[in-house]
């Protein structure tokens, strides 16, 4: 029996006209990021696109209310294809959540906007290396640029392997803030481009650079590693699943543990920061070493995982997708026993995996799979009215930022449709405008796992 309650619809926000492309008919704006981009302590919205679906041309700055703040860029660029003599790379919104982050990498107090960037002034380009696109930071409020760099390593970075084409590992390129230089905040952030690991500080130069060696599916590591400090020394490792990385990029683990590591995560279990593996369900401390595992019999093709305090008597607990591309979700609590496992809506992609803290903190949280929120033993609870059908294919479903926008302690849900026109606010009943405190931007939005 369906026991769902509509939540209430706190925000339509028009991306603006002069952001939008048209395809057969059809207006949409591309990818989303969200941050204070003003500093007036309200969310704003960064949309963006990029050439051949993988290399950033277009961003396009606008407010809660839909006002255009600032764009960069060509959203109609086309560009001779590098691969191809009788055919051209064009605009296109991202083949996944990419290169693009909000975030005040340089403590000013003020965001920026860290990104790829293409050089446009080239007569051709191919979108499986980066041999044209360079790493910038743009004023957040004006898109004005504050640093440029063309790096020799980022741009010798490709989709090949030995001469063979990686194309799903590739494609799933992230820029995630880390603390590796022991700053007051977060001033660095580690890119994750095919095999290649690199960490820049916010200077824009190279910390230090990882080569993956396991690439090769379904034996390959996480397609977007996780930043956390799960050795307690007071800075950021990387966790990429079948390695792990110090904050000086020394390789703490570098080992197979499983196929289908495709998502990890770095949290809480057992009362310590830990390195949490999608792939059989795992949880691995500091030298790689499983402290934790559900096994690949539970866990055959782990594609997300997600943790959380979905349970009220046992928490924290592990969410997991855990038979690939499918609808199929387990919930874990903190003995590592299954206490649920269910199946949500299908979707086009079947992904899109979050933990939404709908109900404050202190309160079970929720579960998002597009586009419905579940508890923790798999009852449908929340339902978005006035969420118009999402596009279809595989990209176009309602992605999800679990965010406070409202600034009354609960997390609101941001959802958008890559192929579409429109970002939709979500929040609980009941609505109190007088509650508001202003947008919350913390790690759970700037390295936002978005897919996996």
């Amino acid at each position: 029996m369906d026991i769902s309650q509509a939540a209430h619809l706190f925000k339509r926000v028009a991306i603006p006209d002069a952001f939008l492309n048209k395809t057969a008919g059809r207006s949409w704006g591309g990818d989303i990021r969200i941050g204070d981009l003003t500093g007036d302590g309200t969310v704003d919205f960064l949309v963006y696109k990029a050439l051949g679906g993988i290399h950033p041309c277009f961003l396009g700055a606008f407010s809660l209310e839909g006002e255009q703040l600032w764009s960069l860029g060509d959203k109609h660029l086309e560009i001779n294809d590098a691969d191809s003599k009788d055919t051209s790379l064009t605009t296109l919104s991202p083949d996944r959540p990419g290169p693009v982050a909000i975030y005040d990498i340089d403590a000013d107090g003020q965001s920026e906007v860290i990104c790829f960037w293409i050089d446009s002034e080239i007569s051709k380009a191919s979108k499986w290396d980066l041999s044209a696109v360079r790493l910038m930071i743009l004023d957040g409020a004006t898109g004005a640029v504050k640093h440029s760099v063309v790096s020799d390593e980022l741009q010798q970075c490709n989709a090949y392997v030995n001469g063979e084409l990686h194309i799903p590992n590739y494609v799933h390129q992230r820029l995630m803030i880390a603390n590796l230089s022991g700053n007051e905040q977060p001033q660095d952030f580690v890119v994750k481009v095919g095999v290649n690991i690199l960490a820049f500080n916010h200077k824009l130069e190279l910390l230090w650079q990882h080569t993956d060696r396991w690439f090769r599916y379904p034996k390959h590591s996480a397609y977007i590693p996780a930043i956390g400090d799960f050795n307690d020394d007071g800075l950021d490792e990387v966790n990429g699943g079948n390695f792990g990385l110090g904050a000086d990029g020394t390789v703490l683990w570098d080992k197979y543990l499983g196929d289908n590591i495709d998502s990890v995560l770095v949290e809480t279990w057992d009362g310590k920061k830990r390195a949490i593996l999608s792939g059989g369900g795992q949880v691995v401390n500091a030298e790689g070493n499983p402290v934790f595992s559900l096994g690949f019999d539970i866990v055959p093709h782990g594609q997300e995982i997600r943790h959380g305090n979905v349970l009220s008597d046992s928490t924290p607990n592990l969410v997991i997708r855990y038979n690939g591309h499918h609808p199929d979700l387990i919930v874990i609590d903190n003995a590592g026993e299954i206490r649920s496992r269910f199946r949500v809506d299908e979707t086009p992609n079947n992904t899109g995996l979050e933990i939404i803290r709908w109900n404050g903190l202190g309160n079970p949280e929720l579960i998002y799979s597009p586009a419905a929120l579940y508890d923790g033993e798999g009852n449908k609870v929340v339902t978005f009215p006035d969420l118009p059908p999402p596009t279809g294919g595989k990209m176009g479903w309602y992605h999800c930022f679990p965010a406070d926008v409202c600034g009354d302690a609960r997390e609101e849900i941001v959802l958008y449709d890559p192929y579409s026109d429109t970002v939709y606010i979500y929040t609980p009943h009941p609505f109190n405008p007088d509650q508001y405190e202003g947008y919350q931007h913390t790690a759970r939005q700037y390295n936002a796992r978005l897919i996996d």
